[in-house]
Parts: C-alpha cells; sequence; structure tokens
C-alpha cells in the first residue's frame, strides 16, 4: 500500500511576482523529497518575484536577503531565508522567452531555489473529449451618440484620445468590481491577464485571419484608448487588419465581461482566440444558443468569484478546442499552457468585422443571460457610449491639445481605481495597493467623482466608509474610519489623517451638492470624529496629537519604527484637523445646533491662533514640518507645507502673507521641473533616489526625498492660490507627458525618483498606477486653473479662473447640484482680453460670483445675478475694466498682489555637487533609526 510523502510545508507555495501581479496563479507542486516546482513562461525581461504562501505570511516568505534585492542565474542553486518586506526580491532577467522551471528544494538545514531554463508545454491528455459545435447569430447594432454643442464627438474624441506606440507599452484598465486588466502591446507572453482578487480569468488574445495570425510582435502600431487597445497589421495580400481587445465596466450593471474585436478591410475568415484560465481537467463545457459556457469544477470554485465562462460572437461562428498540433501558433508564437483549454471561435462566413463576447459570472445562467444581452445589445457599442459618457459628463477642452489628452486620461485612469469589492470605494494604486484606503480614497475623491459630476459615487463612498466609523469610546481609535481595507474582515484605523481627509470630502460633497438632507445625515459622524480626538488626541494648544509614523509618510522599519518620524503634531495633520473643525461649524449652522457651531468655532479659533503662533518662525520666517513633544520646532523643508495652504477652504490657517511666504520656500527648494520631493536634497538625510539601491531599503527613501505625484496637486494649487499660473503650468505640462509617455500608458505610477537616471530620463517607482496622482492631476484642472469651485449650501458659484497663457480659448462644461452645469466658453485676443461667455445648462437661481485677476496678480470680484445669464463678460487684466453683457461694472478688489513677497519663482535643480550621507554606507538611516530611542508604532 503506498503513501503519500508528508510536504516540508503544511501552506502551499506559489510563486509571486511582477510578471503574474503579485497573485497566487502560479502555485508550485510539491513533486517529493523536499522538492516543489512550478513552470513560469517569463519573457525576455526583468522579473522581480518572491516565493511565499497564499497570505504571505513571515515564516512562509522566502527571499534571498532580508533588505535588498538579489539576482538569479540561470542554473545556480541560491540560498533562501524567511524574509517578508519591500525591496528586498528575487530578481531574474530572462534571457530569452520562454518556459523556465523554478525549484525550491526544502531540507532541515536549508531551502534553496534553482532556475533552470525550460518546461513542459505539451497538449495534455484531456479527461473529456475537445469541444465542437456551430452557432447562427442575429446580432443587435448600436450606435454611439455625441453629445452637440462644443462637445467633440465620440469618434474624432477617441482619435483624439489615442496614445501610439509602435513598441511595446504598458496598460491598464478596471472593471469597477473587484478586476482589472494588466496587459502590454505587441507581445503575448506577459501581455496581459484579467486579475480579480488572487487569480485572474483572461489572459492573452490572439486573431487571425484566413488562417493566418496575426503577430502582435510585429504589429505595425498599437493605438492605447480610454476603451481598448488596438492592434494594427497589415498581411502579404495587402489586407488592412485590426484586433480590439476591450474591457467592459461593470459599475452600473455589476457585470464581469470583454470583448475582442478583429477587423479586415476585405472579407475574410476571421479567427479569435482567447487564453482562459481553465485547465482541460478541471472544467467542462456545454452549448448554448448562440454560444458556449465553460464551468469550473465544483471543488474549485470559490465564493464571490465567477467560476463560469461564456462566449459568444456577433457573427455566426464556428466554436472548436483545438490543440497545439493542430494550431501551432498557440505554443509557438503564444507560449499557452498545455494543460488549459484553448478555444478557437472561427467566422463560417467571409467577414470584414467579427466581435467575441466574454462574459464572466458566478452562475451558469447568469454567464448565460449576460452573453446574450452583450449579443442582442451591441455591448461594444455600450462600453463605447459609457466610456464617452464618462469622459464628456463634465468637459474641459482648451487650445493646448496634450493637455486635453492628459486631461482625458487622467479622468479615465482615475475610473480604473473604482470598484465595489469591499463596498464603493477607491484602490489606492495597481498592483499591490488593490486594496480600499481611506486616506487615499478621500485625496481622490474629488478628482474622481467630484469634479466630474460623480456625486452619488462620492455620497456612496463616504457613507461606506463611515459605516465602518469605530465608535467604541475606550478605544484609541474612537472616532476613525479604516486607514485601509483589506478584506472585510480584515479593516485597520492605524493613521490619524483618513479620518479628516473624508470630513474635508463631506464638505466638497456638499458644496458642490447642495444635499441639505445629507448635511444632517451626516453630522453626527462628523461629531464623533472630533469627540474622538477631544478624549484621546488633544493638547493644551487645542492642536491635534500622533504617533510618529501615523501621518501620510507612514512607511516604517520592518513595521515598528518610523522611517520619517513627523510627531507629535505634523503640520498637515493640523491643516486637516482646523479644516474638520470648519466642517463641523458649518453641519452645526444647516442643523441648528447653536451649541456645537460655538463649541466647534471657538476650537477652529484657537487651533488658527496656535499654529501660526507655535509653527512658524519669525526670525528664520520658516514653517515647521511639525512640533516635537515639548513644542518645539522641526524646521526640516518637506513638501507638506503647501497642504496648510491648500487644505483649508477658506486658505484661512495662516495669514496670506506668510502663506506667499510657505509657497515660495517650498518650491524654490523642493520643486524640480518634473515633481515636488519629499524632502529637501540640502537635509542630511535626503535619498535622490527611490529602489533598487544597494546601500539602502527603498522605504528608507520613500518620504526622504522620493518624490509623489499626487503631492503635484497640493503644490499647483498653492501656487494658482498666489496667482502663478504660468509657472504652475510648466509643471503640470511636464506631469502630461509622464501621463501619455511615461510608464502605464495614461496612467501615473506612485512615485518617481528625484533624480534622473544616468540616460537623463525620469525613474518611475513606486505602483505603476496610482489613484491620487492622476486625480490630483484632474482635480487641478476643474478646480484649480478653470477655478470651478461651487458653495450651493452658500446659494452661489464661484468660478475663480487662474489661466496660463498658454489656453488661448477653452470650453468647459462644469456639473453641480442635482443635473446642472455651468456652460463656459472664453477666449483671449491678442491684447491679452479676456470674454467669457457663460450660462447655467437649466435654469438656476443661484447667484455667480466670478473672481478675475490683474496683470500684477491681484484678484478682483465680480458677482452676477441668475437673471443676467446667459452672459458675456469682457475683462482688460492690464486697466481692470469689465463689462457685462455691454454694460460697464464694478470690481470688488478681495486679494492683493503677492509677486513682491515671492518674486519670480523658478525650478530647483539637482545639486550634483552634494555628498549624500545615504550613499556613503550601508543603511545608514536606518542605523540612525534603530540608535534614535523612537517609540515603537506597531499595529
Amino acid at each position: 500500500m503506498s503513501t503519500i510523502e508528508q510536504a516540508p510545508f503544511h501552506e502551499p507555495l506559489y510563486v509571486k511576482g511582477t510578471f503574474n501581479g503579485w497573485g497566487d496563479d502560479t502555485p508550485m507542486t510539491y513533486i517529493g523529497d523536499g522538492c516543489y516546482q512550478a513552470v513560469v513562461c517569463f519573457s525576455a525581461d526583468l522579473h522581480n518575484f518572491k516565493i511565499s504562501d497564499q497570505q504571505g505570511s513571515e515564516v512562509l516568505s522566502f527571499a534571498a536577503d532580508k533588505y535588498k534585492a538579489v539576482a538569479c542565474e540561470l542554473e545556480q542553486f541560491l540560498p533562501l531565508i524567511p524574509a517578508k518586506g519591500i525591496g528586498n526580491d528575487l530578481t531574474f532577467m530572462a534571457p530569452e522567452t520562454g518556459l523556465y522551471t523554478i525549484s525550491v528544494n526544502v531540507s532541515d538545514e536549508s531551502v534553496e531555489m534553482v532556475i533552470e531554463a525550460g518546461g513542459e508545454n505539451l497538449d495534455s491528455e484531456p479527461n473529456r473529449e475537445l469541444f465542437s459545435a456551430s452557432f447562427a447569430v442575429m446580432a443587435g447594432q448600436g450606435q454611439v451618440a455625441g453629445k452637440g454643442n462644443k462637445v467633440l464627438d465620440p469618434e474624432p474624441l477617441f482619435n483624439e484620445l489615442a496614445i501610439r506606440v509602435e513598441q511595446s507599452a504598458p496598460f491598464v484598465f478596471g472593471d469597477n468590481i473587484d478586476g482589472y486588466f494588466d496587459g502590454v502591446t505587441h507581445g503575448y507572453v506577459a501581455a496581459g491577464k484579467y486579475r480579480h482578487k488572487q487569480g485572474w480569468y483572461l489572459g492573452a488574445t490572439a486573431s487571425f485571419v484566413d488562417g493566418v495570425l496575426n503577430d502582435k510582435t510585429s504589429a505595425t502600431e498599437a493605438r492605447i484608448y480610454p476603451y481598448g487597445v488596438t492592434h494594427a497589421f497589415s498581411n502579404d495580400s495587402g489586407n488592412n487588419i485590426e484586433e480590439t481587445f476591450m474591457l467592459f465596466s461593470g459599475q452600473q450593471s455589476r457585470q464581469r465581461s470583454a470583448a475582442i474585436t478583429v477587423r479586415a478591410d476585405k472579407p475574410a475568415t476571421l479567427t479569435i482566440a482567447p487564453q482562459l484560465n481553465l485547465a482541460m481537467d478541471s472544467s467542462s463545457v456545454t452549448a448554448f444558443e448562440g454560444g458556449v459556457v465553460y464551468s469550473l469544477a465544483q471543488e474549485l470554485r470559490q465564493p464571490g468569484t465567477p467560476s463560469f465562462i461564456a462566449l459568444c460572437a456577433n457573427q455566426a461562428f464556428s466554436f472548436k478546442e483545438t490543440t497545439f498540433g493542430e494550431t501551432p501558433d498557440l505554443k509557438d508564437k503564444l507560449h499557452l499552457s498545455g494543460h488549459h483549454v484553448k478555444p478557437l471561435l472561427t467566422s463560417t462566413e467571409l467577414h470584414t468585422e467579427m466581435t467575441v463576447y466574454l462574459a464572466f459570472a458566478e452562475s451558469e445562467d447568469e454567464a448565460i443571460s449576460q452573453a446574450k444581452a452583450l449579443v442582442d445589445n451591441d455591448g461594444v457599442s455600450i462600453h463605447l457610449q459609457q466610456v464617452y459618457d464618462m469622459l464628456t459628463h463634465s468637459y474641459v477642452w482648451t487650445s493646448d491639445r496634450e493637455y486635453n489628452r492628459a486631461l482625458m486620461w487622467a479622468k479615465a485612469s482615475g475610473k480604473v481605481f473604482v470598484s465595489t469589492e469591499f463596498g464603493k470605494g477607491i484602490w489606492a494604486g495597481l498592483p499591490w495597493f488593490k486594496d480600499c484606503w481611506g486616506r487615499d480614497s478621500f485625496i481622490a475623491a474629488p478628482g474622481i467623482t467630484l469634479v466630474n459630476g460623480d456625486f452619488e459615487d462620492a455620497k456612496t463612498i463616504i457613507d461606506n466608509f463611515a459605516s465602518m466609523q469605530l465608535n467604541n469610546e475606550s478605544s484609541v481609535n474612537f472616532g476613525r474610519i479604516p486607514n485601509r481595507v483589506t478584506s472585510l474582515t480584515n479593516i485597520i484605523y492605524n493613521t490619524t489623517d483618513g479620518t479628516p481627509w473624508m470630513v474635508r470630502e463631506i464638505w466638497d460633497y456638499l458644496r458642490y451638492s447642495g444635499d441639505r438632507d445629507y448635511a444632517a445625515a451626516i453630522y453626527p459622524v462628523v461629531q464623533t470624529y472630533i469627540a474622538g480626538i477631544e478624549k484621546h488626541y488633544l493638547d493644551e494648544h487645542g492642536l491635534m496629537t500622533h504617533r510618529d509614523p501615523d501621518t501620510w509618510m507612514d512607511a516604517k522599519l520592518e513595521g515598528k519604527l518610523p522611517w520619517s518620524a513627523r510627531g507629535t503634531r505634523a503640520n498637515d495633520i493640523q491643516a486637516l484637523w482646523y479644516t474638520s473643525l470648519l466642517v463641523a461649524v458649518e453641519l452645526a449652522k444647516l442643523t441648528g445646533d447653536e451649541q456645537g457651531r460655538g463649541h466647534y468655532n471657538q476650537m477652529a479659533e484657537q487651533v488658527r491662533e496656535s499654529f501660526q503662533r507655535l509653527f512658524w518662525d519669525h526670525k528664520q520666517q520658516k514653517l515647521a514640518d511639525r512640533l516635537y513633544s515639548d513644542d518645539q520646532r522641526d524646521l526640516q523643508v518637506r513638501s507638506n507645507q503647501l497642504m496648510t495652504v491648500t487644505v483649508p477652504f477658506d486658505n484661512g490657517l495662516l495669514e496670506k502673507g506668510i502663506g506667499a511666504k510657505v509657497v515660495k520656500n517650498a518650491v524654490s527648494e523642493l520643486l524640480f521641473p518634473w515633481g515636488i520631493t519629499s524632502l529637501s536634497q540640502y537635509d542630511p538625510i535626503f535619498h535622490p533616489y527611490h529602489a533598487n539601491r544597494d546601500e539602502y531599503h527603498k522605504d528608507a527613501a520613500y518620504h526622504n526625498g522620493t518624490i509623489w505625484g499626487w503631492n503635484a496637486g497640493f503644490t499647483v494649487s498653492s501656487l494658482i492660490a498666489y496667482g502663478y499660473a504660468d509657472f504652475a503650468y510648466q509643471l503640470t505640462k511636464n506631469l502630461s507627458e509622464q501621463i501619455l509617455y511615461l510608464g502605464h500608458r495614461g496612467a501615473m505610477s506612485e512615485n518617481l525618483d528625484a533624480f534622473l537616471n544616468v540616460q537623463g530620463g525620469l525613474t518611475t517607482t513606486g505602483t505603476y498606477a496610482q489613484a491620487w496622482s492622476v486625480s490630483e492631476f484632474t482635480r487641478n484642472g476643474y478646480q484649480d486653473y478653470i477655478g470651478f469651485k461651487p458653495e450651493l449650501l452658500s446659494g452661489k458659484i464661484v468660478l475663480a479662473p487662474c489661466l496660463p497663457s498658454a489656453w488661448q480659448q477653452f470650453d468647459a462644461e462644469l456639473r453641480f447640484g442635482e443635473s446642472n452645469a455651468l456652460l463656459v466658453s472664453y477666449q483671449q485676443n491678442e491684447h491679452g482680453q479676456q470674454c467669457f461667455e457663460l450660462q447655467y445648462q437649466a435654469h438656476c437661481p443661484v447667484q455667480l460670483e466670478l473672481h478675475l485677476m490683474s496683470e500684477d496678480q491681484a484678484k478682483y470680484q465680480l458677482l452676477i445675478n441668475a437673471d443676467e445669464l446667459p452672459a458675456q463678460i469682457n475683462f482688460d487684466p492690464v486697466s481692470t475694466e469689465v463689462t457685462v453683457n455691454g454694460q460697464r461694472r464694478d470690481l470688488e478688489p478681495f486679494q492683493p498682489s503677492f509677486a513682491s513677497v515671492m518674486g519670480d519663482l523658478r525650478f530647483t535643480k539637482p545639486d550634483l555637487s552634494l555628498v549624500f550621507p545615504v550613499l556613503q554606507g550601508q543603511h545608514v538611516l536606518q542605523q540612525q533609526v534603530e540608535h534614535a530611542d523612537l517609540a515603537l508604532a506597531t499595529d
């Protein structure tokens, strides 16, 4: 009687890395004698990975070094140690694209790994017959409608937004439920996977015309659109061919689906082959009227995860499960796995176009119903309409074409992060911050929801987090919303700023929507938050206290000691606290709570007085980054100080003159043309580069010099607050380049190295796509340059444009209320005179408050009554003369120019003459942190 050998570890092991989105779709098989193996298809590129169990536990997360990355060589054994962390990956440069076998050998004395070229890629012997069938189809045909007026129609808009590439470029799309497709153009191996939770449904897609593969590796061009990716080919017969992949949004339908379309100039037999993550031996396939549905084996199904995939097409087609022998391109070009299903869908007549739809569902009936609806209703047209409507619901189109493209792409990219995985929320970033973070969600909310007119989304996100507010008064987290939601049973509250960011966005939502009923409903949440601060975190000055790592600069050495200590009171935290109190004052007014109004107003006044007195160093004319417990100032120069100007809605935490000096100080020392550093390069712990350094762990650099994309948002806002539009726009233009041409196209990375690389280029680091990076870019366009700031609860709409001189013209639809918009057309003539045409889309009794800026950067106010609209306003920034509908009007000054204080602002440059202590030894900052007697901050 045979026995099964016990594996060394009770938990299965997985290979997790950049090649699979750090998911658990590459399990290792225990083959006996202490050996685990996995066969991986690597592209000829550099890959980062670890060996770990499914949960990434401390004892079963293996790397070769505790702190740094270690390169793996073919056929060389490498000792592994338990080393959970960031920045200490195993790396492998695959010499050529193909299969590689990773073996982990476990003994009592050691754990070793070796990578060898090759692996099994033969057709496995299926436990069922290969399936084939033919289907007649009656498909619906839809149209994509434009909005008219001055908004571009769908086809010209999409053509404007196409990002054209001639070689491999990455991209990402989201399904707005719990999944995303991360892919690259011009390839098949690691060319993309539709991921959900920790697995994947759909991988590479291939198409054939008259039996000939349209080889993406030699495609003449790929075009990345907000709705999908198209590859263009030209075959030997001169037939121009295109293949398009689209992942559909399920935000409205809660349905997961995708489409692959192949088009040709001349009628031909068209075939589409999708790669599905279904093994022959663990799936079955059956026909329904119009298509087929695959079913995952019962024992492999998981709650909340689709186990059924229905396939159908918009033309009559034959369905056939093929083999490598019959279709060798699937092995030789696509490098598909031998044991996976290999379906082909082929048109039964000659056509110039065929679309294959894939529907992913948790029940067979749901998958079939969804697939039929896609065919009947022309799912592609519905998808294109949804994308077009999303892009144009609110609308800004200027005379700067590249800026327009970047702004539209930032909007589209922002929508990738909206999900319903843990209730409505916003993922922080992809691939490894696919969680809903309180802080990130509410920093990102204005640019992803409010400025786009998605007020219901904003409200639902607030409600979702508010429902998780901690109400236990004895807890140190009393009144807080989660910092991070990784699952509905793993909710973490370890931050001091997530909740005040939500409170700020509560008021932002109310300003845009005018939803007075919601103000009364949400007021208790704000009161509970403030009560928690009063009980646990209020000092004698009325300021909010907190632990060292509990600001957004939250990286910790081994999860215990802060890399960037900012306790006990950081400047940005006080700006948020002050703003929260002002929001509470307004909510108290709206709900008739006079006692609360007085109390919160008194607290806010104390914060304002204490902040300026304690944080502003009159002698050095600098703002402290934080106060120590003894009220001494830490004058480290960090980007956070700009939030003291931009977070409060009234810009009233500091005197305007002091605020001007804060802005000048920060940008003069920190702002490079490509972004603002998180610490001054003249600071002894400045790290000029972020990741992949031998000298230090990347978390040491994370907030100590590394550039964060989202920090550009409040940098632009602070410059606009003082009239420096052209200087701000130089930064914005550089960010536009990053969005369109760097890294994942259309998105923005989490970080950049502070200094350029040896080739003089930018180095992206952190997540390849980060929500708050693109959302802040979008918010800047609407709230800062256009200056749209509705104040519906005060009965007015504020339009405060601060326009770069590059904009000779723009058209805008700016959303507010239930279904209204302010329509703006702007032109500037050759003499610098400005003309605004303004009207509400629907009748609205709300007064319009227009802010105009003179040539010397002084700001003026003009009130326009609703009955004066539509109106034409002509303004001369030199003489400050203004007319409304031809009638001369007086302007009311409300902010003087601070140009004499701030001067001619310029970007700083990397100072290459400096010697950086952190590059002169090993783990310099780490040693300082470990010997600094800092309090442990474990969670």
